[in-house]
């Protein structure tokens, strides 16, 4: 409970008016026996009542009124406790007047005459509770510490008695002369603080504080803190001192006047000086912080103490009393030493001016440094304070006082940043700690130089005298802790701006670095490269570290940096730290910088280092394919891959791994995981994505030099793939294997516990690579660390998702790759790594689980099915050669109908086929299941049989027809064939028959049209496809469509090709440009985008602007076909005038709304005819299907550009050309469209005219000089619709190829190829960016000189596509008489459909076969093969037939005849007939009758 009793009394001390429940009984008042205790107001009253009584005894004797007072004290104190410290007393003044006088008097009593010891014990008894005996002090000094409490007049009253004095004597004599017996009590507690908190309250009022300074009590005990340490008393120097501190913060004039009076701060030094060489440094600090105390306190009111404290020798006694520390070992700060430090950073603020410095910065600086020559917020201005704190720092080494005076200059920073430069240009304290820094423990180093750090951190500066100390530092003792923790700060610097990358060039610290760094490199290498010990602190190891991070740093952004390194010789020794795994990191970073000045070396060193490692060095090749990595993320690092043999060092890296992930794996790899092989197998093909990344020079040289087929056969050597076919393999029917979805089957096999082996595993693991790599996102995954193994969500392309998608986000998608993407179609960037994994399909076969190998084939090659699912993406496969990968590498499977992966591939196959096939694979197709061909005897009877001695056809035809014919082509008995031909028919006459219905159903699925012309089918042309949704760009650039030359002109600034003269512009006699295109998307109105048909631009030389002279275009507003005539000038859009401000100048546009005549998907044909008139005059007329949809007289075309009337006669004007939307027009939009064949005529070509060239179609690819009409004899001689001169140009895709600009300067002339590199921004002398050029087919006509042809620009936004469709490709290798054989073949009447569907097929679509079928005779074979199996026909076969005939069109207008081969020789068979059609012939005979 006493415990409880202090502190209770400590809270009534803070609190005067809280309850004094606990309290050691005092003398209680009487109240009445057996009655409750009264309430306060009662109590209160009571007491005023005696009080009254009280004061009516003053005439009394002193003693009987001294006791009456003493009676009132415990009823007070009762009232005050249950009144919760509320005092409703009237007579309060009064009553403190008396209990003050009353106390007062005691303690002059106790203390008067007698010696200072028997005061102090005197005073002691008087205030100290005693229990139930003679309570009289204890009750006087709590009723005047209750009082002190209450309000300034009642501590008026207090303080007139003379009692401050009085207590502060009491307190010096608690505090210097100590008891004999130093026990304390908690009554002795609660007393202490009570008396306390008296002085307090006394001296929070004026006039306690007054009464304190009326005699020398104060002065004696400032005096007794600082020189009686030995004797005074523990137990009261805390309240002593809380005392002073108190009386210190009242800053009251007269204590300060009373303190210098006294010379109470000089006596103090003095005294302190004494005693600071043997006292415990704390308790010195302590005494002279309180002393600071009195001077801190009172210098906003004067300044008399501070020069006290200046003239005393204070700043020697407070460096004497600092440096007392450093011989402590302590591990934490003294909290004095904190508060002294503190008052002593205080002191550095106290001056009479502000400091004059000159201005001495040091250029150049950091963005954003600016120093203030005004003083804002705290200065200094007190050097000999801070001369202090130097000298602390310089001659101590104790860590914890060296951090906290560093820590004190940073304050002072913090305060104000000119802190830092008023005393760096005074006495430089941060240059010269850091000539002593190397003296100083670790930990004071460490501070100091992120001290260092904040300059440039927060001030912004740059130190550029304190910089070069610590180069001079690191140079001289390089092997030093101190150098390295200086070299980690530099580096931290350094990598804060790009400016201290040439400070520390200028300064020699990168030399200085790299001459190090060449020394540790060749004990590196004499030391045999020896892999440090891991875990084991190695300082040589780690200043080699940060030496190369702080040249990593200097590098980075800097050329100059790098090329002084090189100029250093330090590549090769910066190549022996890539051997240790501690340096490596730091060394490739290096390197890295290097390519920025010679990519090739880099590339060379790090190629090389990849093709010298060993088998066990897998770190070592994973860290090279990430730095690779880095590098390969710019044209200039890919283009040097690229000649430093890049992708010959990563494929054998790819061989080297043979039979690595085979089971068991072969000897060299036995100590390597899987996990690791993939994870390099990961790596390198990542690389190779990235280089083949939006990199046309690196695609067609990876193309080109057979490197895809490279690739796939190190794949396959890696041991987890089988063997190229399993012949002995059983074969299960496709109902037996039902695949899962590839994502599904991935999932599965990266699960934590995945049910599959581990080859196939592995498998799966390099196919969903790969599957990444063909859409274009392998390289950029975030995880290369770690392949997607186990737990992990693989990144394959879904079937129902788009590719390149990543539900995990280890994909990010190349900003132009989410544009290039069709809805819901995955996007295929590398065809090349498609058609790896089809040759890998096979592969997938394991004999040990049969099932489920068959099953991830299955699912395999649904998923590359449902990536061919577009359009464009077969288009794409099919310039890959996918097709003929497929027949090389899955013949197997596309021969045997029972293998699962039969239908999936062959539905691949057409769904190609039906785009473009070439005539080899389609030939290699059609021949999978034929069995071997008869002797060549059997064939000329077969020959003889058919053709019953008529030689309608050539040799080789006529023998092609008979073999396929052989096996069913006549009844039994009306053959004369030989006996071997009868035994041949019968064994094969059930194989053939499945195999030619399987061919014809390919063969429909192959040649059915697709694009529907709205007379009839016709096969897709050829074509350039333009995506504004990429680049926003794309065009086809015409060089030298013409050039005006002046009559003094060299005839070498012309370009073009030909042996005439160069051809005039404008042409005299008008122009008539024609072309077929196709719109598969059209731009939005807020976009803006027109479609560009042809704008020709035309530039005077020696000029800056060019200027466009006629344009041809369809506006996305309103789908208006707009020609203009205008001369405008080509610029940027940016800076173009918006296109609705300038009006079109009269007499030069015209616009014709064509919206309703345009069908997204179809092709259409343009023509427009410009015909000129008398003078400036000309007619134009547009042409779209051969329809006229507009016309109108306008201005022709001027006859210099812009606003030139004439040009000199050496000048020159060239005129050029673009189709579609050329780079300085980019902008992005949903615009997609294509453009086939396209020519320019120097004439207006006659409507006549325009009506054949719409009939002939896009796929014709001439230049109309040899033009049969529809149904004309071939054999007649044919005439021209244009003349040769007239035809500026033509342009088709079946007359292009690819070749370079080198090759088109040595083929052409060098003024093309100078405009087309300049159009590409390739250098004139590149010979590796591959240039896709449309030769001019009218380039070898008679004329003036012509244009080359035309190039594409646009590396994403141009695509060529050279349709050669199925039923084109027949053409080549049988055409009709493969068709016919195929009718032989028939045995049952669903074969005999699908022969004559095919038949149909190709005949309505491709009018060569109906020219082939004639030479051949085979309308004439087809009668003979339908009388001999007439039983097969069907109601569906006959209305094919009369399809073909014309007679019965499906659903294209009327019934006409539109093939008379089939009318002549099959409908009008009337031997035929009467077998076929019975009640038929009739209207067979009316409708030929009407031909007739």
């Amino acid at each position: 409970m006493e415990a409880e009793d202090v502190s209770r009394a400590e809270d009534r001390a803070e609190c005067p008016g809280s309850k004094n429940e606990g309290q050691p009984d005092v003398a209680q008042p009487d109240f009445p026996h057996g009655g409750q205790s009264p309430g306060p107001t009662a109590l209160w009253e009571m007491l005023e009542r005696k009080f009254l009584e009280y004061q009516k005894l003053a005439h009394g004797s002193p003693a009987e009124h001294q006791q009456s007072l003493l009676n009132l004290l415990p009823l007070f104190l009762k009232a005050w406790e249950n009144s919760v410290g509320i005092i409703s007393f009237p007579s309060l003044q009064s009553l403190a007047e008396d209990i003050s006088n009353q106390l007062a008097q005691e303690i002059q009593k106790a203390l008067v005459g007698k010696p200072a010891e028997q005061a102090r014990e005197a005073a002691g008894q008087l205030l100290r509770w005693k229990g139930d005996v003679d309570q009289d002090g204890y009750l006087l000094l709590k009723s005047v510490y209750v009082l002190t409490g209450t309000n300034s007049e009642t501590l008026g009253r207090v303080a007139a008695s003379g009692l401050p004095a009085l207590l502060l004597k009491c307190l010096y004599l608690f505090f210097v002369f100590p008891l004999e017996k130093e026990e304390v009590l908690e009554n002795d507690v609660q007393v202490q603080r009570m008396f306390v908190q008296m002085l307090l309250n006394i001296c929070s009022e004026s006039q306690g504080l007054e009464r304190l300074l009326s005699g020398n009590e104060l002065q004696s005990l400032v005096i007794a803190t600082t020189c009686l340490w030995e004797h005074s008393c523990c137990f009261w120097k805390e309240p002593t001192f809380c005392v002073l501190r108190a009386i210190s913060k009242a800053q009251h004039l007269g204590i300060i006047e009373y303190l210098q009076a006294m010379d109470c701060i000089k006596l103090s030094l003095q005294n302190l000086s004494k005693l600071a060489d043997t006292l415990p440094a704390p308790k010195v600090s302590e005494s002279v912080s309180l002393i600071l105390g009195f001077v801190k306190d009172s210098y906003p009111v004067s300044s008399a103490l501070f020069l006290e404290f200046e003239n005393g020798e204070g700043y020697p006694l407070l460096l004497k009393v600092l440096l007392r520390y450093d011989a402590l070992a302590q591990s934490e700060v003294d909290p004095h030493l904190e508060e002294l430090l503190e008052l002593l950073v205080w002191l550095t603020t106290c001056g009479r001016s502000e400091l004059k410095v000159f201005d001495s910065i040091t250029y150049p600086q950091l963005e954003g440094f600016k120093f203030h020559h005004e003083s804002s917020g705290v200065t200094v201005k007190n050097l000999q304070a801070f001369q202090v704190l130097q000298n602390v720092f310089q001659k101590a080494s104790n860590p914890v006082l060296c951090t906290k005076v560093l820590s004190a200059i940073r304050t002072m920073w913090v305060w104000n940043a000119r802190n830092f430069f008023l005393l760096e240009w005074t006495l430089q304290p941060i240059s010269q700690f850091v000539e002593i820094v190397p003296l100083k423990p670790a930990p004071v180093q460490k501070q100091f130089f992120q001290l260092l750090e904040a300059l440039v951190f927060e001030l912004h500066y740059v130190p550029h005298e304190i910089l070069r100390k610590v180069q001079c530092l690191i140079k001289e003792s390089p092997e030093s802790p101190c150098a390295l923790v200086a070299l980690q700060s530099v580096l931290r610097i350094a990598g804060r701006d790009l400016l201290f990358t040439d400070i520390f060039r200028d300064s020699g610290l990168l030399g200085l670095l790299l001459a190090q760094l060449r020394k540790r490199a060749k004990i590196l290498r004499k030391s045999g490269n020896k892999e440090p010990t891991l875990g084991v602190q190695d300082p040589e190891r780690e200043l080699t570290c940060v030496m190369l991070r702080t040249v990593v740093t200097l590098l980075r952004g800097s050329v100059r940096n790098a090329v002084v390194l090189k100029d250093h010789g330090m590549v090769p020794f910066i190549k022996i730290f890539l051997d240790v795994e501690w340096y490596r990191e730091a060394s490739l970073s290096i390197l890295e910088q290097l390519s920025v000045i010679n990519a090739e070396e880099y590339m060379s060193i790090i190629v090389g280092a990849l093709c010298s490692s060993t088998q066990g060095e897998l770190e070592l090749k994973l860290d090279l394919l990430q730095s690779l990595l880095r590098i390969l993320d710019t044209p200039k690092g890919r283009a040097a891959f690229r000649v430093s043999s890049g992708f010959n060092g990563l494929l054998s890296l790819l061989s080297d791994l043979e039979g690595s992930l085979q089971e068991p794996p072969l000897q060299a790899w036995g100590m390597v995981s899987p996990s690791q092989t993939l994870d390099l197998v990961l790596h390198t093909l990542c690389a190779l994505s990235a280089a083949l990344h939006l990199d046309p020079v690196n695609s067609d040289f990876f193309k080109k030099n057979g490197l895809f087929e490279k690739l796939a056969e190190d794949l396959c050597l890696l041991g987890c793939f089988g063997a190229q076919e399993e012949e002995g393999a059983p074969l299960h029917s496709e109902a037996d294997t039902k695949a899962r979805p590839f994502a599904d089957l991935l999932s599965a096999a990266f699960a934590s516990a995945s049910p599959f082996p581990p080859k196939i595993q592995s498998c799966l693991q390099i196919l969903s690579f790969l599957d990444s790599m063909a859409g274009g996102t392998l390289h950029l995954r975030r995880d290369l660390k770690e392949p997607p193994r186990a737990g992990q969500d693989p990144a394959p392309h879904a079937q129902k998702e788009d590719a390149g998608s990543d539900p995990q986000g280890n994909f990010k998608l190349w900003p132009d790759l989410e544009e290039r993407m069709d809805e819901g179609d995955a996007v295929i960037i590398h065809p090349g790594v498609l058609c790896i994994m089809v040759r890998l399909l096979p592969r997938l076969y394991h004999e040990d689980h049969p099932q489920l190998s068959q099953e991830i084939q299955c699912s395999m090659a649904s998923h590359i099915q449902s990536l061919v699912k577009s359009e464009k993406n077969r288009q794409v496969m099919c310039e890959a050669g996918m097709l003929r990968t497929l027949v090389a590498s899955c013949r197997r499977a596309l021969t045997t109908s029972t293998s699962p992966l039969h239908s999936g591939l062959i539905r691949i196959f057409e769904k190609l086929a039906s785009q473009a096939i070439e005539p080899d694979v389609l030939r290699q197709f059609l021949g999978l299941g034929v069995p071997p061909p008869p002797s060549a005897a059997t064939k000329i009877l077969h020959s003889s049989c058919v053709h019953g001695g008529d030689s309608g056809g050539s040799g080789s035809q006529a023998a092609e027809a008979g073999t396929a014919e052989g096996p069913g082509g006549a009844a039994p008995g009306a053959d004369p064939c030989s006996a071997v031909t009868q035994a041949l028919r019968s064994s094969r006459t059930s194989q053939g028959s499945t195999t030619a219905l399987q061919t014809s159903l390919s063969l429909i699925s192959m040649t059915s049209p697709r694009n529907l012309q709205p007379q009839k089918a016709a096969l897709a042309p050829s074509f350039v496809e333009f995506d504004m949704s990429v680049e926003g760009y794309g065009c086809l650039f015409i060089p030298t469509v013409s050039t005006v030359m002046g009559t003094s002109t060299e005839y070498l600034v012309s370009g073009g090709i030909g042996t005439g003269a160069a051809r005039s512009f404008p042409p005299l006699g008008g122009l008539t440009f024609s072309c077929w295109f196709l719109i598969s998307r059209h731009s939005t109105v807020t976009e803006g985008h027109p479609l560009r048909f042809l704008t020709l631009v035309r530039h005077l030389a020696r000029t800056e602007q060019p200027f466009i002279c006629f344009s041809v275009s369809l506006c996305p507003d309103d789908l208006s076909l707009v020609v203009s005539t205008e001369e405008k000038e080509f610029q940027s859009l940016d800076i173009m005038e918006p296109e609705d401000d300038p009006e079109p100048s009269a007499g030069r546009q015209l616009r014709v709304r064509c919206g309703q005549l345009l069908t997204c998907g179809q092709w259409h044909h343009l023509a427009v005819v410009v015909t000129k008139e008398m003078k400036r005059n000309c007619t134009v007329s547009t042409y779209l299907d051969g329809q006229i949809v507009g016309s109108a007289k306008m201005l022709y075309i001027q006859a210099l550009p812009g606003p030139f009337l004439s040009m000199d006669p050496s000048s020159f004007v060239d005129v050029y050309g673009y189709i579609s939307t050329p780079r300085v027009w980019k902008q992005k939009s949903s615009l997609i469209w294509r453009l086939g064949p396209t020519y320019l005529f120097e004439e207006a070509i006659s409507v006549d005219t325009l009506e054949v060239i719409n009939k002939l179609g896009p796929r014709y690819c001439g230049n109309f000089q040899a033009v049969h009409a529809q149904g004309e004899d071939l054999d007649t001689e044919a005439t021209p619709l244009v003349a040769e001169e007239r035809v500026s140009f033509g342009l088709h895709i079946a007359s292009s190829s690819i070749t370079s600009v080198t090759d088109i300067r040595n083929t052409y002339n060098e003024v093309d190829s100078r405009l087309i590199a300049k159009e590409m921004n390739i250098s004139s002398r590149d010979n590796a960016m591959p240039v896709f050029l449309l030769r001019n087919c009218a380039g070898h006509l008679s004329g003036s000189l012509r244009t080359v042809g035309a190039v594409a620009v646009g590396q994403l936004g141009v695509r060529v596509f050279h349709s050669i469709p199925a039923a084109s490709s027949l053409d080549f290798i049988g055409g009709p008489a493969i068709l016919l054989g195929l009718i032989s073949l028939a045995t049952d009447d669903h074969t005999m459909y699908a022969a004559v569907k095919v038949l149909h097929s190709v005949l309505t679509s491709n009018a060569m076969c109906d020219r082939l079928m004639q030479h051949i005779s085979g309308y004439q074979i087809m009668a003979f093969l339908l009388r001999k199996k007439t039983s097969l026909l069907n109601q569906r076969s006959f209305q094919l037939i009369l399809s073909i005939a014309g007679t019965a069109e499906l659903g294209f207008g009327s019934s006409l005849v539109t093939n008379v081969g089939v009318f002549q020789h099959i409908l009008c068979n009337f031997e035929l007939a009467e077998q076929l059609y019975k009640g038929r012939c009739g209207r067979c005979c009316r409708i030929y009758g009407g031909k007739k």
